[in-house]
């Protein structure tokens, strides 16, 4: 299920004339892995998912999160990273974006410190948004009812 929601946000890549996507946005990663960061930004722990148009995924996440992640995240590749070591989750992101002429990102959804590191990796007229091929990849009814169903057990804990 979530290989194929990868495959149909990857053609949309293409048609859109996208290079490699980062998702940021919680619901977004879930929405294509299968994992739910549960410490995401809340923490200033970022999760980023890279998703180029024809290539290996790769989820960059808290090395707290690496269990969880590699238990339910449907990616190639996951890198973990540490609080203070090296460069943190920065790490892997200019080789993602390097010989990427359009970079998406979701605009509305990616944290200010993600946001401001992109700028300084990507010039301006590289960025596009991933929302429209987001939009289209997916189906909403699925993902509503999810989180109607996530908020009920939240609710009731």
């Amino acid at each position: 299920m979530f290989e194929d929601r990868v495959s149909r946000f990857q053609e949309r890549l293409v048609k859109a004339g996208i290079d490699v996507a980062l998702i940021t946005d919680d619901d977004n990663v879930y929405y294509l892995t299968g994992y739910y960061d549960y410490l995401h930004m809340e923490f200033g722990r970022p999760t980023i998912l890279v998703v180029p148009k024809d290539g290996p995924t790769l989820l960059i996440t808290p090395s707290i999160d690496l269990n969880s992640a590699e238990a339910a995240a449907r990616v190639d590749r996951i890198a973990a990273w540490n609080d203070g070591m090296g460069s943190e989750w920065r790490e892997e992101l200019p080789a993602a974006v390097r010989s990427a002429a359009r970079v998406a990102i979701e605009p509305g959804h990616m944290p200010p410190l993600v946001r401001a590191y992109v700028d300084d990796l990507v010039d301006a007229d590289k960025l596009a948004t991933a929302t429209p091929s987001l939009t289209h990849a997916k189906n909403v009814t699925p993902l509503l009812r999810f989180f109607f169903h996530f908020r009920i057990i939240q609710n009731n804990n």
